[in-house]
């Protein structure tokens, strides 16, 4: 593992919050927040922009992922994570689809494994899932099903979970952290201005 993947893993447990961005408008506001984030998943652009938003927020020290099937342009597919690899140079990827986690690993790309909770057979089939194709982060999603949380838990073999969607307040990201997440990942300002550490403290 990269000194780049290391040192967003640390600061993943330090600040526990990812900046999701889903507009470019969000990239100067991540910027301006960068010492309250573990980092940022770029869910926005197109093949000729991603690599000027990537070294902008990476330039900020700030690891940067981007979401390889939400970028314009960009093939989800072994030539799409060449072109990350040697074009982009992110810290690594977001993908809901297993199959590149493999490929993606090899390019020494930090990978994160989103995950819907559609229905209950989506967690019978995880250890299997997870051992074709193991990630480095496993992405539950939506955030406000907290009790899946600790569920999931049993069968990652310690792969650090992060949940994200339908995060609205403060409180929605506590308590998914409260129930195992390192981290969530939100488009909510508002939470990328919060001091996570601080509140759980409190609690």
């Amino acid at each position: 593992m990269t000194i780049e993947a290391n040192r967003f893993l640390v600061r993943l447990k330090e600040c526990k919050k990812i900046a999701a961005v889903k507009k470019p408008k969000q990239l100067e506001l991540a910027v301006k927040y960068k010492d309250r984030l573990s980092g940022v998943f770029i869910l926005t652009g197109n093949i000729n922009l991603i690599k000027k938003y990537v070294e902008l927020l990476r330039k900020e020290g700030l690891p940067t992922f981007v979401h390889i099937e939400k970028i314009k342009g960009l093939s989800n597919d072994k030539d799409g994570l060449d072109y990350i690899e040697s074009f982009v140079k992110p810290t690594g990827i977001v993908t809901t689809k297993p199959s590149l986690i493999a490929a993606a690993k090899k390019r020494k790309l930090l990978t994160v494994q989103r995950i819907f909770m559609i229905d209950t057979e989506i967690i019978e089939n995880l250890p299997e899932l997870l051992e074709k194709n193991r990630p480095d982060i496993i992405e539950i999603m939506p955030a406000r099903i907290p009790e899946i949380i600790q569920e999931i838990k049993e069968y990652t073999d310690n792969i650090p979970l992060i949940t994200g969607g339908l995060l609205t307040e403060k409180q929605h990201a506590i308590k998914a952290i409260e129930h195992g997440a390192v981290a969530v990942s939100t488009s909510n300002v508002q939470v990328w201005k919060m001091d996570l550490t601080r509140e759980l403290q409190f609690l």
